[in-house]
């Protein structure tokens, strides 16, 4: 709403306010129907921290420490991962989609990959605690990070491969 003060200066009064995860999910057909909401509910998807990445920004490099797990909000995520001396792609994340499964399901050892911002990226970080029920990823989610993983895996071995005929 705009006000005048005076004659001459105009007011413009702003309410800002943070960005609800919950909202967000509600609001969008594909966050609200990927299998992570699905299996958590948007709620606790909410309890990790919203963050916005630039173009070109490394979200997590292979072999460095992660407990997390990356949920997309927004953007595109390159995947890549080096064996030996082969640095291969292993795709991209999009919105609804998950980074960093291995460690979430695991809780031991680097990651097995590295990602990178590809244009500006919205990702909610999970620590892997708000991913535990009894101490334990539960078998759904399992499940899930399980076949993500493999996926990921494959396209490695895939590559790796390729560029080792030549």
């Amino acid at each position: 709403m705009s006000q005048r003060f005076g004659d001459s200066t105009p007011i413009l009064k702003l309410e800002l306010k943070r960005a609800d995860v919950s909202e967000l999910i509600a609001a969008d057909p594909v966050l609200s129907s990927a299998p992570l909401v699905k299996l958590l509910g948007a709620a606790a998807l909410a309890k990790g921290s919203l963050r916005r990445y630039p173009d070109k920004v490394v979200l997590m490099q292979q072999g460095e420490p992660g407990h997390s797990l990356f949920f997309v909000m927004a953007g595109e995520v390159r995947l890549f991962a080096r064996r030996d001396r082969d640095s291969a792609e292993l795709g991209f994340a999009r919105r609804g989609d998950t980074v960093g499964e291995g460690e979430a399901l695991s809780g031991v050892g680097g990651r097995q990959c590295s990602a990178m911002a590809q244009g500006q990226v919205e990702i909610v970080e999970l620590p892997r605690e708000l991913l535990l029920v009894a101490g334990r990823v539960p078998p759904a989610l399992e499940l899930l990070f399980q076949d993500v993983h493999a996926r990921r895996l494959k396209a490695l071995d895939e590559m790796s491969d390729f560029l080792n005929r030549w």
